[in-house]
């Protein structure tokens, strides 16, 4: 059987943040590892690359935008053999990593989705920074296998613990361009998940409000008036908060850039 050396630490860092994210640009991986000298980056990343520990895709009509890197066949191995490489390698779930064979068959839409979510993660983290809060944050991959959780998991799971300890907790799905029809099953999911008390028969934390990304403002108005309607009938309280992904891509995920669903319930 084939073993490999022990990578260096960042080398597993960034391995890591794939696995979590599955696809990540150059930008977002120096960021999230906070070094200051993108030639360092572009150094490891060839290494990894080289080694076909991961894959880069690179479009040349789009020169301006930095390549996108996921995991490769050796990185999956890699992470597969070797869980005591790293600290973080003890949380992978193997049965994920067989995801690889087939990233290269996934769309750009779903590559600038998963892109999407580390921008919102990124975005998050300067505001923590601002607020003096603390971000716990789960990806898709994070959640994987977790009980009593809505099906299909969201696109990430997230608190944030503020300064004066107060906690608050999110549900975040971003749309794509899809048909109104599917985001509407998902706000039922929604509904479904919560009437039926998974959550709250299962945790001692209050539920976490719902964070919805709309692919653009007339299926936002669209998706708002579903809800309200819904929450006005069911008489149900629930905390949804809408916003348009290009909303979010140029300002970050902030309060002030949510809608909140307001219905006249009873409580």
């Amino acid at each position: 059987m084939k073993t490999f050396p022990k990578l260096k630490p960042r080398l597993n860092e960034i391995l890591h943040l794939l696995y979590r994210f599955r696809f990540l640009n150059r930008i977002q991986i120096q960021v999230l590892l906070g070094h200051k000298y993108h030639s360092k980056i572009l150094m490891w990343l060839k290494e990894l690359t080289e080694g076909k520990y991961i894959r880069k895709y690179y479009d040349k009509k789009f020169a301006a935008s930095p390549t996108i890197y996921c995991l490769g066949y050796i990185g999956r191995k890699y992470l597969k053999d070797n869980p005591g490489n790293s600290p973080e390698f003890k949380d992978i779930k193997l049965g994920l990593l067989d995801r690889v064979w087939r990233e290269k068959t996934l769309s750009q839409e779903f590559r600038e989705h998963c892109i999407f979510i580390a921008d919102i993660f990124l975005s998050l983290g300067t505001l923590m920074k601002k607020t003096k809060g603390k971000l716990h944050f789960s990806t898709k991959t994070d959640l994987y296998g977790t009980e009593h959780l809505i099906s299909p998991s969201p696109d990430a799971y997230f608190a944030i613990e503020e300064k004066s300890g107060n906690i608050k907790r999110y549900f975040l799905d971003v749309f794509d361009d899809i048909h109104p029809k599917r985001m509407r099953q998902r706000v039922w999911q929604y509904f479904n998940y919560y009437e039926n008390n998974n959550w709250q028969d299962h945790t001692n934390k209050p539920f976490p409000e719902i964070l919805l990304v709309c692919p653009n403002e007339r299926l936002k108005k669209h998706l708002y008036y579903y809800i309200q309607n819904k929450l006005k009938r069911d008489e149900l309280y629930l905390g949804f908060y809408l916003s348009v992904r290009q909303t979010i891509k140029s300002e970050g995920l902030r309060r002030e850039m949510l809608q909140k669903v307001e219905g006249e319930v009873k409580i």
